[in-house]
């Protein structure tokens, strides 16, 4: 008796079916709802091929019940012969669902599918996710975009779940999708979604070679979540990149100025100027930072290459003199500018700095200055001037 009230309710509205086809349309739902999948699949697609009955909004009802039942079953058990009845089952039992929606199914058949878009939206969103996982990018994007479509349907109509776009976001970049990856992810941006926004969107947009937009959305993501230090930097190092070391430098003072006690503003102007070989105004910078952070052990592995680089610069300097006087003079500062950088390079190592970075360095200037010798020469300044009376 509970059935046959279930089968009034699904078959109100549909007087036009002949006997024949009605009899086959309930065998069909019979057979989904005893889980006969593989038979009810011959009724179904009977019936969609069927030009009259193709016409019907129950026939593709039990059309998307079908595939999206057997999917469900399927994807429980791990059984592939009922998850993969059709390819891209999912996405047929939503067009099903979708096909009898636009044939103007009354309210009872409304009623029916809307929970079922409810766990088709969950059943979309485990696939995109396990898509993504499995670096089938494209795929984790459309799936999705399968769940906003649900969503946002008429029959849901949900407010945009802002995870899910960035989710959609995340897909689009790793998948190359350059064009989707900027809607979405200015779509988040418009929402005020978080830091990490502005800066996926700035590399987008570099991607496409819009330096202008990319400079533009650090800008509004700098005023957006108030002077996050992430995005001021990377506009910092954007500026450099683009050949505008004075703006970059003029942004770094100016948020020094403002955040004295931010200790990455002047680590970050160090590299800038150390990169355009301004090593002494490069130390200052590196060396206002460690009073910040006296633990940086990378800022100490710079400013001893930035003391090793100016003992080269003033060698190289050295050879291009032709009178003696000079030359010493020249050597001894080159052999000053050698040794605060083993100095500096020794600080680093007290650090016990596990940083790869850092490390490597370490390792390059140790091997570059001799760094055995370089600590007893330090160490023992009498025997370096006797070795050098010795090599007169």
């Amino acid at each position: 008796m509970k059935r046959l009230i279930f089968l009034v309710i699904l078959f109100g509205g549909c007087a036009s079916l002949s006997p024949l086809q009605r009899s086959q349309l309930i065998t069909a739902f019979h057979l989904i709802e005893d889980s006969n999948y593989k038979e009810a699949e011959e009724y179904v697609e009977k019936m969609i091929n069927d030009e009259e009955a193709a016409q019907w909004p129950r026939t593709w009802h039990a059309r998307g019940l079908l595939y999206q039942n057997a999917y469900r079953e399927g994807m429980r058990r791990n059984n592939r012969d009922l998850s993969e009845m059709k390819p891209n089952q999912l996405y047929v039992a939503h067009e099903s669902y979708e096909k009898a929606l636009a044939l103007n199914a009354g309210r009872g058949i409304r009623r029916q599918i809307t929970p079922k878009y409810v766990l088709l939206a969950n059943d979309f969103q485990t696939m995109g996710q396990r898509r993504f996982n499995d670096g089938k990018y494209e795929e984790a994007l459309k799936a999705f975009e399968a769940v906003e479509k649900i969503r946002q349907s008429e029959l849901l109509n949900l407010d945009t779940d802002t995870n899910l776009v960035y989710n959609m976001a995340m897909a689009a970049i790793e998948g190359k999708d350059h064009e989707k990856a900027i809607s979405y992810l200015n779509r988040l941006n418009d929402y005020k979604y978080g830091t990490n926004v502005p800066h996926l969107l700035s590399e987008e947009y570099l991607q496409q070679g819009d330096t202008t937009r990319a400079k533009h959305v650090l800008e509004q993501g700098i005023q957006t979540y108030d002077d996050n230090e992430d995005l001021i930097i990377l506009l910092a190092n954007l500026n450099f990149e683009q050949g505008q070391v004075e703006e970059s430098l003029d942004l770094l003072d100016r948020k020094t100025s403002k955040y004295p006690d931010n200790h990455r503003f002047p680590y970050t102007k160090g590299l800038i100027l150390q990169k355009t070989g301004e090593y002494e105004e490069a130390i200052g910078a590196y060396e206002k930072s460690l009073v910040l952070d006296p633990e940086n052990a990378i800022a100490y592995a710079h400013i001893a290459t930035c003391y090793y680089n100016i003992g080269i610069e003033i060698e190289e300097h050295a050879r291009t003199l032709d009178q003696n006087r000079l030359v010493m003079q020249e050597r001894e500062r080159s052999t000053e500018a050698l040794e605060s950088a083993t100095t500096w390079l020794n600080r680093a190592l007290e650090q016990d700095s596990e940083d790869p970075e850092t490390l490597a360095i370490i390792s390059e200037l140790s091997t570059l200055l001799d760094i055995t010798e370089r600590v007893e020469a330090v160490d023992d300044p009498e025997e370096t001037n006797e070795e050098s009376s010795d090599a007169e």
